[in-house]
């Protein structure tokens, strides 16, 4: 379940990047557009430089709030998942021990590297030679 809202989030986000990045694309065109072709509206110099300086400075504030409204909303939907995540449970889970279908040793990849004894305590005790 945690997954699935975290992939959920992610997909909202990467698509609310898009539409961002969209409108921070439109906005650039359009106003630095606007900005460059100030002197359509009058020819007067100090009009024209007053009227594409504040054009400018529109566009610009324009900008920062599409990169503060994308952040805020960003923040918002990847609140969500967190939430959700520190309701269910812990918000990561640790990592289990895979299971090799049972304890048997040596497990698949496993080289034994530890240094064995060279001589064995004998199971049974060695036979004795009686002398009669």
């Amino acid at each position: 379940m945690k997954r699935f809202v975290w992939l959920i989030a992610l997909i909202l986000v990467s698509f609310w990047s898009l539409l961002a990045w969209g409108a921070y694309g439109l906005i650039d065109l359009f106003g630095s557009t606007a900005a460059r072709h100030a002197d359509v509206v009058s020819s007067h110099p100090g009009t024209v430089e007053w009227l594409s300086w504040s054009l400018g400075a529109l566009r610009n504030l324009g900008l920062a709030a599409i990169v503060f409204v994308w952040a805020v909303v960003a923040v918002f939907i990847l609140a969500v998942p967190t939430t959700v995540s520190f309701i269910l449970g812990k918000a990561f889970r640790p990592v289990e021990p895979m299971g090799w279908g049972g304890e048997e040793y040596p497990r698949p990849g496993y080289r034994d590297v530890t240094p064995h004894e060279t001589a064995t305590a004998p199971e049974e005790e060695p036979r004795r030679i009686e002398r009669h």
